[in-house]
C-alpha cells in the first residue's frame, strides 16, 4: 500500500490544547509531547503519531514539529520548520534529528495514555508508553528491510537467470579429483616398540602390515599399489585435512563460458574408516567474446548470508584479510580435463591449447584470464604452447605480454622466437622464459658461433649476464677458456671474507669491467696482451689506477682554470677583511677540516663549472680560515663559518660589497 500524501497532508493541521501552564511543558526531561489517531486516508487506515516541539508550544506554536504516517507497508513523515514550510521526509523515528538519534525516543512523551494504546493495537504490540515508539521504530526497519529484499529481487533476477543457464555440477568431480589431485595416505598407530604395524590406504581402504614406517615417507600400498603418504596418528595428529581449489570449464554459448571454481576439502579423523570429502561452488567467471578478439569477464562470488534471491554476487570474493589470505577467494587451481575439449568445441578458444599448456606446466593455472589473453595472442599461444615453450607462454599471458622479443606475424617457430633453427631446441631443452630468450636474442643478433655452449657455461657457473661488445674482440671458446683458467688465480689473489666471495660472476664482471677500460684508453684490442692478460685482477686494478690517476689531474686541472681569470680581479680588502681564492683543489679540503663543513666536496662542482669557492680571511691571519663563500649563477647562494655558523654582521656587509662591486667583474673576465 502505497500512501496517499495530499490526503496525509490536510490530516497533519492537527493543533495541540494545552495549557501552557502546564508542568510537563517545563519538565528537563521531556522535549517533546506525542499523540496518536488512526485515521482513514485514501481508502485505508493509516496510523498518524504527531510529535509536538515543548519549546514551540511555550511559544504558543501549537502545531506539530513532525507528523509520522504509518501505513501497512509504508511509512513517511511531514516536517513542519517554525516558519511554517512543510517538507516530505522518508527517515525512520530514530533518524528525525539525524542519524541515529539515541536520545530522541526517551525524550517523547504521550500527552495521553489513548496514543499509546492506539499505536499498539495498530502494529500488534504491548502498550507499554515507555516501549512502544522503539517498536513502532523496529516495525519501520522490517518495512525497510522487506523494501530492500524486494528491490534486490528485481535487480538481481537478471544474476539469477544467468545462473540458471549454468550446467549442472560434475557427477564425477570428486572421484575424479580423488584419483588425480588429492594426495593419499597410510596411516598408522605410532608405536615405538614393535617393526610391524598395521596401516590403513585411503585410496583402496584397506589395512595392510608394513615394516618400520616413517612420519611422511612415501611408499607404495601393499594392496593397490598406489603412492602413498605415511602419517602416524598419535596423540598429536589425530586429525588431518587436505584442500584444493578446482576449476570446471563449461560452455554456456558458443560465444561465452563459465568457469566454476570448486574448494576441495577431505578430512581424515582417527579411529574412523572413512573418509569426509566436500566440494563446494565458490565463484562463477563468465567469458564472453562477441568478436572473438577480446572477451570481458564477468565474475561472481556465492555468499551464503547473502538475503536475496539468489546467493550469488557480482564481483570478486574479498580476499587478505588482517594480512592472511583467504583460501575461498583464490582462483589459481587445478584444470578439471574430463569433457574440457567438448566445453570448448565451436567456441573462439577451440584450439586454445589449454589442456597442453596444464599438462606441461603441472602446476595450478588461473584458467580465466589465460583465456583472455589468448584472445589477444592467438596464434603465438597455440603454436608455442604446442612446441613445448610453455615459461614463455606463461610470460606472455601472465606477465603483461612479450615487448619487442617475439614476432607475432610468422608462422615459423624460430622466426616468431627471433633466432635460427638449430638454436629451437635448445631453447626448449633449458626451458627457455622471457628473461632467457632476450638474452639468447643479443647472441644470436651478432651471430656469434658458440652460442649454445655459452649459454650453458653461463647456467652451469651462474653468470646472469655477458656483454655482447666482449666477442667483438674473442669468439665465446676463447672466453670461456680464459675465465676457466683465471678462475684460481683471482679465487687466490683475491680471498673470501663476509663482504664478497669470489666467484665466476664476479671475475666475468671483471673482466668486462677491464676490456671496457682499455677501449676507453684506445688501447690496441687485438693485442693478445691486452685481451689476455696474465693475471685478470691485477690487470683490472692497474687499469682503474691509471684511469682514476688520469681523472684526478684533468679534475686539478679544471679546478685551476676555473680561477685563472677570476682570481686576478676577485679580489677586494679592508681594515679588517679581505676575499682570497683557493690555489689548488686541496685548499677545500683544508678549508672544510678547518672550519667543520662541507665544502671539500665541492671540487668537483668547481671543476665542471658549477659553482665557485673563495674565502673571508682576516688581515691579520690571511692563512687561517675564517669563513666559506659559495657563489652559484652570479650570486652569493652560501656563507658558512665554523660549523656552518652564520656569518657576523661586519661579515655579510663586506660580503655584499664584494658582491655588488667585485664579483660580476671578476666573473665576466672568468
Amino acid at each position: 500500500m502505497k500512501l496517499n500524501k495530499r490526503a496525509c497532508r490536510h490530516a497533519s493541521n492537527v493543533p495541540l490544547h494545552i495549557s501552557l501552564n502546564a508542568g510537563v511543558l517545563y519538565t528537563d526531561r521531556v522535549k517533546y509531547l506525542v499523540t496518536a489517531a488512526v485515521k482513514l486516508l485514501g481508502g485505508h487506515r493509516v496510523l498518524a503519531v504527531y510529535f509536538y516541539d515543548c519549546e514551540r508550544l511555550k511559544a504558543n506554536d501549537r502545531m506539530p514539529k513532525w507528523v509520522v504516517f504509518q501505513g501497512k507497508d509504508d511509512f513517511a513523515t511531514l516536517e513542519r520548520d517554525a516558519a511554517g514550510n512543510v517538507k516530505w521526509r522518508d527517515a525512520m523515528l530514530t533518524n528525525l534529528t539525524g542519524y541515529y538519534s539515541g536520545s530522541f525516543l526517551p525524550a517523547c512523551v504521550f500527552y495521553k495514555k489513548t496514543g499509546c494504546h492506539t499505536i499498539a493495537r495498530y502494529i500488534h504490540v504491548e502498550a507499554n508508553p515507555t516501549l512502544v515508539l522503539k517498536q513502532l521504530d523496529r516495525y519501520q526497519q522490517d518495512i525497510r528491510d522487506r523494501q530492500a529484499k524486494i528491490r534486490r529481487y528485481k535487480r538481481e533476477a537478471v544474476v539469477r537467470d544467468k545462473m540458471r543457464r549454468v550446467p549442472q555440477t560434475p557427477a564425477n568431480l570428486k572421484r575424479w579429483a580423488d584419483k588425480h589431485i588429492m594426495p593419499h595416505y597410510l596411516f598408522y598407530n605410532y608405536n615405538n616398540g614393535r617393526s610391524k604395524t598395521q596401516a590403513r590406504c585411503t585410496y583402496c581402504e584397506k589395512f595392510s602390515v608394513i615394516e618400520r614406517p616413517k612420519n611422511n615417507d612415501v611408499l607404495r600400498c601393499p594392496k593397490c599399489g598406489q603412492k602413498v603418504i605415511a602419517k602416524a596418528q598419535g596423540k598429536r595428529a589425530a586429525y588431518h585435512e587436505d584442500r584444493e581449489t578446482c576449476q570446471v570449464i563449461r560452455q554456456i554459448s558458443p560465444q561465452e563460458l563459465v568457469v566454476r571454481i570448486y574448494k576441495l576439502y577431505w578430512s581424515y579423523a582417527k579411529g574412523k574408516d572413512t573418509i569426509r570429502k566436500s566440494a563446494y561452488e565458490v565463484m562463477r567467471i563468465f567469458v564472453l567474446s562477441d568478436n572473438g578478439k577480446d572477451a570481458t569477464m564477468e565474475p561472481y562470488y556465492y555468499d551464503s548470508g547473502y538475503d536475496s534471491v539468489t546467493h550469488w554476487r557480482y564481483g570478486y570474493r574479498p580476499g587478505a584479510l588482517f594480512g592472511m589470505a583467504c583460501f575461498s577467494s583464490e582462483e589459481t587451481g587445478t584444470v578439471y580435463l574430463p569433457g574440457l575439449e567438448k566445453a570448448l568445441q565451436g567456441t573462439p578458444w577451440e584450439y586454445c591449447a589449454l589442456r597442453q599448456f596444464y599438462e606441461q606446466t603441472g602446476i595450478p593455472m588461473q584458467v580465466s584470464y589465460y583465456l583472455k589473453m589468448y584472445l589477444q595472442h592467438p596464434l603465438l599461444v597455440e603454436r608455442l604452447t604446442k612446441v613445448g615453450y610453455k615459461n614463455i607462454v606463461s610470460d606472455v599471458v601472465y606477465r603483461n605480454g612479450f615487448s619487442d622479443a617475439l614476432d607475432e606475424t610468422q608462422t615459423k617457430t624460430h622466426r616468431i622466437l627471433r633466432v635460427q633453427k638449430e638454436d629451437v631446441s635448445f631453447l626448449r631443452e633449458k626451458n627457455a622464459d622471457m628473461a632467457m630468450l632476450k638474452k639468447y636474442q643479443s647472441y644470436v643478433a651478432i651471430n656469434l658461433r658458440g652460442r649454445k655452449e655459452l649459454f650453458q657455461w653461463k647456467i652451469d657457473n651462474k653468470v646472469a649476464e655477458i656483454s655482447t661488445d666482449v666477442f667483438r674482440y674473442m669468439t665465446a671458446e676463447k672466453f670461456m677458456h680464459y675465465m676457466e683458467a683465471q678462475l684460481p688465480i683471482y679465487c687466490d689473489t683475491r680471498p673470501a671474507n663476509r663482504y664478497r666471495e669470489p666467484t665466476m660472476k664476479t671475475l666475468v664482471t671483471m673482466y668486462v669491467d677491464y676490456l671496457h677500460m682499455c677501449r676507453r684508453q684506445a688501447y690496441d684490442m687485438k693485442d693478445k696482451s691486452v685481451l689476455f692478460p696474465k693475471n685478470c685482477a691485477a690487470a683490472h686494478d692497474r687499469e682503474a689506477e691509471r684511469i682514476q690517476k688520469i681523472n684526478d689531474a684533468q679534475k686539478k686541472k679544471a679546478f685551476c682554470m676555473a680561477y685563472a681569470g677570476f682570481a686576478r680581479k676577485a679580489a677586494l680588502s679592508n681594515k679588517e677583511l679581505q676575499i682570497v681564492c683557493p690555489k689548488q683543489a686541496n685548499d677545500l679540503v683544508d678549508e672544510g677540516k678547518a672550519l667543520h663543513h662541507c665544502v671539500g666536496g665541492y671540487i668537483d662542482s668547481v671543476a665542471e663549472g658549477r659553482s665557485l669557492i673563495v674565502f673571508v680571511r682576516r688581515v691579520e691571519e690571511p692563512k687561517k680560515p675564517y669563513v666559506t663563500v659559495e657563489v652559484r649563477d652570479g650570486k652569493i647562494a652560501q656563507i658558512h663559518g665554523d660549523h656552518n655558523s652564520a656569518p657576523t654582521e661586519e661579515v655579510q656587509k663586506f660580503v655584499d660589497l664584494w658582491s655588488r662591486k667585485v664579483l660580476p667583474i671578476a666573473l665576466q673576465v672568468a
